[in-house]
């Protein structure tokens, strides 16, 4: 009865963000719908071209409403032990051919690890599941983790942003996962300073820290220190900015003490 109850209260929770989702989508289909028609009437020479991929389909609302199953009953809390899940490292990147890896770091160089191995005792770990690096590689390490593909193209497509667009089927086994995030860091670059890895096939850290599409949160001591919203509507790198900048700050300022407390200590030592 306790369970039954706690699903009732987690699904009540879940419909209020899962109707605006669907109604989001209804509205992004009618626009592109009037804008075709338009096309049509207009007797324009686009008219017609390329395919009309629906947004709100029932690969989508599967999609949607396991989005927001997996948010509500992710492991990861704020300020609480960070879940330590298994990835597997993408071997014949740049992040791995390059010779940027932290400091202390407990990670080898090939095969399954695991997440928290690429913490370190004094830095932040900022990982992005789906750049800041330049700016803050001298505070903060940097880990991206390629999970389960939100839209692949035997499931719920998605229509095709400019040339630069990709097409992956539902990952089958480990060997695609990586080869898919192989192939994508062939095209879009990633700082040396960022490690990429791949969620393991049972999708371990997805369910731990609750992605579904994508999340970017900080651990710190391996503890949650921020924690991003779910994607894509509440992902947002500002508040990740915000909260570098402070650690930075803080770091400055904690240098300086240090200096003003050895320099006052050399003036009090001094005949």
């Amino acid at each position: 009865m306790g369970s039954a109850s706690e699903d009732l209260l987690v699904t009540l929770q879940i419909l209020p963000g899962f109707f605006s989702n669907c109604l989001f989508l209804a509205l992004y289909d009618s626009v592109v719908l009037v804008k075709r028609v338009v096309a049509l009437l207009s007797r324009s020479r686009s008219a017609g071209c390329g395919e009309w991929r629906r947004m709100l389909t029932s690969e989508g609302l599967r999609s949607i409403w396991n989005s927001f199953l997996l948010d509500a009953h992710k492991q990861v809390k704020l300020g609480c032990e960070a879940p330590n899940s298994k990835v597997v490292k993408v071997a014949d990147g740049p992040r791995w051919s390059s010779p940027v890896v932290p400091y202390g770091s407990r990670i080898q160089t090939s095969g399954e690890c695991r997440l928290l191995d690429f913490e370190t005792s004094d830095r932040p770990l900022v990982v992005n599941f789906g750049s800041l690096v330049e700016d803050f590689s001298e505070v903060a390490d940097f880990l991206l983790v390629y999970i389960d593909e939100a839209h692949p193209s035997d499931g719920w497509v998605a229509p095709r942003m400019g040339p630069c667009s990709f097409s992956f089927r539902k990952h089958q086994n480990l060997e695609e996962r990586i080869g898919a995030a192989r192939k994508l860091i062939e095209h879009f670059s990633l700082p040396p300073q960022c490690q990429l890895v791949a969620d393991c096939m049972d999708n371990n850290a997805n369910v731990a820290y609750g992605v579904a599409n994508e999340r970017v949160c900080i651990v710190h001591q391996r503890k949650i220190a921020y924690l991003g919203g779910k994607g894509p509507f509440f992902y947002s790198l500002k508040d990740v900015r915000q909260w570098l900048e402070q650690t930075d700050l803080d770091k400055e300022y904690r240098l300086l003490c240090k200096s003003t407390f050895f320099l006052f200590t050399m003036l009090l030592l001094l005949p």
